[in-house]
């Protein structure tokens, strides 16, 4: 069975400041210029061991991707969103965690403004 849960506001899950989910879709917005995407966060139940999309950068496309961490960890056309090279300050919010990959939720590198203000949002669990 899947669950889904529109529009969790984490801001309700009171004293935690991680997120570990086995898959997710993360909404992405920018504070800025309004781009936005969304993406599928982590693999699920039955396939996390081959399959792990996160987001990442393109730098030939210069568009945010979701791609599967175990096949383009070694990739150099891509930078991961945990790198801390696309993370501005957290600002102590949440981190979404998917094994040893850290999103923060606010600040991150935005591909279309190239300014630190995408913010990453839960939108489905599943």
């Amino acid at each position: 069975m899947v669950l889904y849960f529109k529009n969790l506001n984490l801001l309700e899950l009171k004293n935690q400041k991680t997120i570990n989910i086995m898959a997710e879709v993360l909404k992405a917005n920018c504070t800025i210029c309004n781009y936005e995407t969304s993406f599928r966060y982590g693999g699920g139940k039955f396939d996390f061991q081959t399959n792990n999309p996160v987001p990442a950068y393109d730098k030939t496309t210069e568009e945010l991707k979701s791609v599967n961490y175990f096949l383009e960890k070694d990739n150099p056309d891509y930078i991961f969103y945990s790198d801390e090279q696309l993370k501005g300050d957290n600002e102590g919010k949440y981190i979404f965690q998917n094994f040893n990959l850290n999103l923060n939720q606010v600040n991150n590198y935005c591909p279309k403004c190239k300014n630190y203000s995408l913010d990453f949002r839960s939108y489905i669990f599943c």
